[in-house]
């Protein structure tokens, strides 16, 4: 039987801000901006509040050097193509800051009104698809975790974003890159939030229990948990108040 090929899951990061350069109107169609930069942490992870990530200025050398075949999307969507490396309509390059681009987008109506939103400052935020070949976890001295991505080992996407954040409401947002080392995985999946409440819903993990969203939630520490615990409390003496009304 042959051996199943394991699918690779690429990582997301995003960044707001970055100051896109995007062609005046009587101009040919242009965008320009980073998908990454080194040395400054990225939105959200989805993961937990102590981990930072950093991205070495190095990390980029091997992969671009095996001239990658990357695509320029709009939401990391594969249906929403702004340009492609192999084509000339995506050019990739490395400087001090990070990992920057310029497109070419077509000339369809989903580019022309992604310009437009871009123009108005709708649309902000840069973000690229990527897989990791090398990282290094170190445990800080305040308790909180930092990942150092040392080398790329795939790059897939860059893509200018509506929302400059990693989906926090993804199923895959709380799972911590498979080279996070067992010791510092299990220290981050133990730790609650300020309140004590170790729910993985991406509402607990910043903090907002009053607003969970785990319909399955067992955490007694949850807010979601007293609000269940208050509302029985109220339809009991409610129950109480109507039996000794008829009584």
């Amino acid at each position: 039987m042959p051996k199943q090929t394991e699918r690779i899951v690429p990582e997301y990061r995003t960044w707001r801000n970055l100051e896109f350069r995007v062609s005046a109107e009587n101009e040919p169609a242009r965008i320009a901006g980073y998908g990454a930069v080194f040395d400054s942490p990225s939105e959200d992870l989805g993961w937990f509040s102590e981990m930072r990530e950093e991205i070495d200025p190095h990390a980029f050398d091997t992969v671009m050097a095996s001239n990658p075949d990357v695509r320029g999307l709009f939401n990391h969507d594969s249906n929403l193509v702004l340009g492609r490396t192999s084509a000339g309509t995506l050019r990739l390059s490395v400087d001090a800051r990070g990992l920057s681009y310029e497109i070419d987008p077509p000339d369809t109506q989903f580019a022309r009104d992604l310009m437009v939103s871009m123009r108005r400052k709708d649309i902000t935020g840069s973000s690229f698809a990527f897989t990791v070949k090398r990282d290094q976890w170190t445990d800080n001295p305040d308790g909180s975790i930092t990942r150092r991505i040392l080398e790329f080992d795939q790059l897939y996407d860059v893509s200018p974003v509506t929302f400059p954040a990693y989906p926090a409401s993804s199923s895959e947002a709380r799972s911590l890159p498979a080279s996070c080392p067992a010791e510092m995985r299990s220290k981050l999946e133990k730790r609650t939030n300020a309140t004590g409440c170790q729910c993985a819903c991406a509402e607990c993990a910043d903090d907002n229990c009053a607003d969970c969203s785990d319909p399955n939630c067992v955490d007694g520490e949850c807010a979601c948990q007293q609000r269940s615990l208050k509302a029985a409390d109220e339809n009991r003496r409610l129950a109480l108040r109507v039996a000794m009304a008829i009584q």
